[in-house]
């Protein structure tokens, strides 16, 4: 199979994460925080390690700011629900069904009122569009890094200069360009970032984690047991530890602490090759009668596209059936995004490329789409 559905989930995985995941399970079977025989006091160490790994590389204010959760959804349901208060949030329409379902939740309950940032013809949210929708009551502000359906990434430094000087919080969703291209939160002034551990990191699904600051400190969604503080009858007010109730994902978390560490050897070369792959499709489907594309070059290795008018579930599954390619059709779990494009009722097929996909691949991949679409128009 030519598996070219990566930004779902990357189906490589490096022999560090597998590695970790085989130690997790044969060497560290233990729960964290439960016991102090010395394996469990060992793996309590190596969780500290992917913790302090995550505050390094996105450079937050502290180790312990760092919550690990079942993935990026739940990251991003903690981000809105934890942070809740009566007033105004701003979302874009990039935003995942993570972000967008949470929001509008609250909004269904009659906490908040929700306000949409549309993109420029560039499919760029501009600093200006976010400060244009700010009222006095507003309080957060949650945008996409990368988009899941075209691959865009979005100037998150120009709009936290904007969240910054209107004292706002922004919540950033790095589901899609984590192992991709970095974020710097002091830098960019960002209060929470949630990411994925099985997409650019190429470890494991089961975990994920949303890294934040010390003005913004969730609270907790959860609640239950978490190895600390056991004689209260409330949920414990020392984080990490509030947020994380119940036993964690450990085998998925030291795999994503493995992947941290092989992305961070390997970004260079592995940004080449997404980068170059992505053009490959990118240009090669532009020379193709009938095709129309909604992305533009990109490094999360993203290319969205259709073939005339036919659905693009129906393109997905000939891809796979006659060509044994894997690509994915349709929404896409975002659904303000394609109000924006216009494909509400189409739907994309998104072809998404990763550090190991070959151009023989792509081409492979290219001469479908011209069989099919000789079909169309």
């Amino acid at each position: 199979m030519i598996y070219l559905d990566n930004a779902a989930t990357t189906n490589y995985k490096p022999q560090e994460v597998l590695d970790a995941v085989r130690d997790s399970l044969t060497l560290y079977p233990y729960n964290p925080n439960r016991s102090g025989n010395k394996l469990s006091l060992m793996l309590q160490q190596k969780l500290y390690e992917t913790r302090r790994k995550l505050h390094l590389v996105l450079n937050n204010d502290s180790e312990l700011h760092v919550a690990f959760t079942a993935g990026c959804t739940a990251a991003l349901n903690l981000a809105v629900l934890g942070t809740a208060q009566r007033g105004h949030i701003i979302i874009t329409a990039t935003e995942h069904n993570s972000v967008l379902r949470p929001v509008m939740q609250l909004k269904k309950k009659g906490y908040v009122e929700v306000s949409v940032a549309q993109p420029d013809e560039n499919g760029e949210i501009t600093a200006e569009e976010i400060e244009r929708l700010i009222r006095p009551d507003t309080y957060l502000v949650c945008v996409s890094h990368a988009s899941n359906v075209t691959g865009t990434a979005q100037n998150i430094t120009d709009i936290g200069k904007v969240t910054k000087r209107r004292n706002l919080k922004l919540l950033v969703d790095c589901a899609q360009s984590i192992g991709y291209f970095p974020l710097d939160m002091a830098k960019c002034n960002a209060d929470m970032v949630a990411i994925a551990a099985h997409k650019g990191l190429h470890a494991m699904q089961g975990a994920g984690a949303l890294i934040f600051n010390k003005r913004c400190i969730p609270r907790p969604i959860m609640f239950g047991g978490t190895g600390t503080e056991s004689h209260l009858y409330y949920q414990p007010s020392t984080v990490p530890d509030c947020l994380e109730s119940g036993t964690l994902p450990c085998p998925a978390i030291l795999a994503m602490g493995a992947g941290l560490d092989w992305w961070l050897r390997n970004w260079k070369q592995n940004r080449e090759n997404v980068t170059e792959m992505q053009s490959t499709i990118l240009n090669g489907l532009k020379k193709i009668p009938g095709v129309t594309v909604y992305s533009r070059p990109n490094c999360s290795g993203i290319v969205a596209f259709n073939i005339g008018k036919r659905d693009s579930a129906e393109i997905m599954d000939l891809l796979a059936e006659r060509y044994d390619v894997a690509v994915r059709g349709g929404l896409q779990c975002a659904p303000l995004m394609h109000k924006y494009l216009g494909t509400s009722e189409q739907g994309v097929v998104r072809a998404s490329v990763s550090c190991v996909t070959a151009k023989e691949e792509c081409y492979s991949l290219l001469n479908a789409v011209d069989m099919i679409s000789r079909t169309s128009i």
